[in-house]
C-alpha cells in the first residue's frame, strides 16, 4: 500500500516537473494561459556571432630552438633532469636522454590541421632554410639510434618528432589527438 502511494507520488511529481519545464521552455508564464513574448536575443535557429569552432592554433615568427636526437626514458624517474642527464617535456610528464651535441635552428611556423580522413591531427613544424642541414643530421642520428628528433627551448622539449617525419626543413607529427596537437603548437607560442 505504501509502496503504491510512493510510486503514484513519484509519477505525479515527475509529470508536474515535466509540465513546468515545458511551460518554461515555451515561455508560458501568464496566469491566463497566454504565451508571453520571448526575451530579446537570438531565437532558436537564428545564427549568432559566436564562433562555433575555435580557430586552429598557428604560430609564426622566428623562434630560436635546439635540435637533438634523444631516446625516451621509460623508468619511474623520468623527469629528473638535475639528477641525471635528461631533458623533460614542457608538462614534465615525459623525459628523454639526449644524444650528441645540440644544433641551433630557427623555427618559423608551427601549425596543426585535421589529417586526410578527419580522424586524427597532424602538427607541422617549419624551420628556416638554414636549419635544413642540422635537421637532416639530427634526424639521421635519431634514426640510427632508434630515437626521435627533439625540439628544445630553454632546456625543455617542445616536440619529439619521429625521424621519418623530417622532410627538408619541415617536421611532421602525425596521428595525434586534437588536444595533443593543439597543445604541441601552443608550446611554441612562448618557448
Amino acid at each position: 500500500m505504501i509502496g503504491r502511494m510512493r510510486a503514484r507520488v513519484g509519477r505525479t511529481l515527475a509529470l508536474l516537473s515535466c509540465a513546468a519545464l515545458g511551460a518554461a521552455l515555451v515561455g508560458c508564464s501568464g496566469s491566463d494561459g497566454q504565451a508571453t513574448p520571448r526575451p530579446p536575443g537570438p531565437q532558436p535557429g537564428t545564427p549568432t556571432s559566436v564562433e562555433a569552432a575555435p580557430r586552429q592554433p598557428h604560430v609564426t615568427g622566428d623562434r630560436q630552438v635546439e635540435l637533438r636526437a634523444g631516446l625516451a626514458v621509460l623508468t619511474d624517474d623520468r623527469c629528473t633532469p638535475e639528477a641525471r642527464r635528461r631533458v623533460c617535456s614542457v608538462d614534465g610528464r615525459q623525459s628523454w636522454a639526449p644524444l650528441g651535441d645540440p644544433r641551433p635552428a630557427t623555427l618559423v611556423a608551427a601549425g596543426t590541421h585535421l589529417a586526410e580522413r578527419h580522424t586524427t591531427w597532424t602538427a607541422v613544424l617549419r624551420f628556416a632554410p638554414a636549419a635544413r642541414g642540422p635537421l637532416r643530421g639530427t634526424a639521421h642520428e635519431a634514426a640510427a639510434s632508434g630515437g626521435v628528433v627533439l625540439v628544445l627551448a630553454r632546456g625543455r622539449v617542445l616536440a619529439a618528432v619521429p625521424a621519418a617525419g623530417v622532410h627538408g626543413s619541415t617536421a611532421e607529427l602525425t596521428d595525434l589527438d586534437k588536444a595533443t596537437a593543439w597543445s604541441l603548437v601552443g608550446a611554441f607560442e612562448h618557448p
